[in-house]
């Protein structure tokens, strides 16, 4: 994916967070006066929700930028190298 798409799909994610960790709570609660219990959710969580979404939106976009990565390089290697602690005749273990 480009690095546009990543951001976009961060972006989405943090959005989310944010909309879930105040309409989640609220409604569970009760469903009378909704929408003044989310106000006060919000005039009360207001800064550990943007640094919620914002902490979320960070580890989306790090997950998406090292997935080509890991999923290239690293895991076929400790493959091979699982498979030289099973199979000494093989060569050396390959370096990660």
């Amino acid at each position: 994916m480009s690095l546009e798409e990543n951001i976009y799909i961060s972006l989405i994610a943090a959005l989310v967070n944010f909309v879930l960790s105040v309409i989640v709570p609220c409604a569970l609660k009760d469903h009378k006066n909704f929408l003044p219990k989310v106000r006060v959710m919000l005039e009360q969580n207001r800064a550990a929700l943007l640094s919620s979404s914002i902490l979320v939106a960070v580890i989306v976009f790090l997950s998406l930028e090292a997935a080509p990565v890991i999923k290239s390089e690293l895991i076929p290697n400790y493959i091979l190298n699982l498979a030289h602690l099973s199979n000494p005749r093989l060569s050396a273990p390959l370096s990660i």
